[in-house]
């Protein structure tokens, strides 16, 4: 019994970011990512993402392999497609401030976070704070030393990017693609924008790219897809457009029901028939 007591406290069921502390640029942004760290198999984590200021946003975008049932919330259930355990990346923490800020400095937080097993039993995990300054970040120091040959991509760093695209080029929204990651959500920073400039750019001449229309009143659930596709691989990249301080339905979910005109129709004339019945029947007696 105290050996098995001793397993359970050396255990590791933890959260973990990339980093704690990070500055930047007013209208800058910054992506973190976000690890559930475990010893056990575990088949979907769930946390709570909030920030201390609207000068300074965040929202979590899940790793492309793993499914995020509420994508467009402050709570977050993500689910593995297999269990696993490790260090595992359950996405990024995208960081942006105001070009008009007046914040000079806010946070972020995750917290009320479990683990659950593939015994369902939920462990609660450690919460983390991203803290935020905003200003002009140092430069990386030059190194002085010849650098060493790079190492081998290991599992605790993330799986290789098996992205197609370099970058997306755009004047009028910022998104930095993130490793193995295919879905993206970017606010406009005026209303006024009726089509967006999304230029996706591959990384070799032999991958084709095609995207659907950048016209806002066309995008179909508000997205922009773009497909990626070299030989036998293909990738699709969801753009979700989100208007400034504007709530998003998706188009296409709500259709008018006009039925009711038809019924009421109906039900107008069995009631005027039942009332001339009655006068009818009144003068008869």
């Amino acid at each position: 019994m105290v050996f098995l007591l001793l397993i359970n406290i050396s255990s590791v069921y933890a959260l973990s970011v990339s980093k704690n502390d990070i500055t930047i640029e007013k209208g800058g942004s910054e992506r973190i990512e976000l690890y559930a760290n475990v010893e056990a198999d575990i088949k979907r984590v769930d946390f709570t993402l909030v920030f201390s200021t609207y000068d300074i946003p965040a929202a979590f975008i899940a790793n492309s392999a793993l499914i995020d049932t509420n994508p467009d919330g402050i709570t977050h259930s993500v689910t593995l497609p297999e269990a696993k355990s490790g260090k595992i990346l359950l996405g990024t923490v995208d960081i942006t401030s105001k070009q008009d800020a007046t914040e000079t400095a806010g946070s972020v937080s995750i917290h009320t976070a479990s683990a659950t097993t593939t015994s369902d039993e939920k462990v609660n995990l450690n919460a983390q704070t991203i803290n935020i300054k905003l200003g002009t970040p140092e430069p990386t120091p030059t190194p002085t030393e010849k650098p060493s040959e790079p190492s081998k991509p290991s599992e605790s760093s993330g799986e290789v990017d098996k992205g197609l695209l370099a970058k997306i080029e755009s004047k009028l929204v910022d998104i930095k693609l993130a490793k193995n990651t295919f879905t993206y959500t970017v606010e406009l920073k005026d209303n006024k924008i009726t089509e967006l400039d999304l230029k996706p750019i591959a990384k070799d001449d032999k991958t084709k790219v095609e995207i659907t229309t950048q016209k806002i009143k066309e995008l179909k659930n508000n997205k922009i897809i773009i497909t990626a596709t070299n030989g036998d691989t293909k990738q699709t990249y969801s753009i979700r457009i989100k208007r400034k301080n504007d709530v998003v339905i998706d188009k296409g979910e709500f259709k008018a029901d006009k039925s009711y005109k038809t019924k009421w129709i109906i039900m107008s004339v069995i009631l005027l028939i039942a009332l001339a019945g009655s006068i009818i029947l009144t003068k008869k007696k």
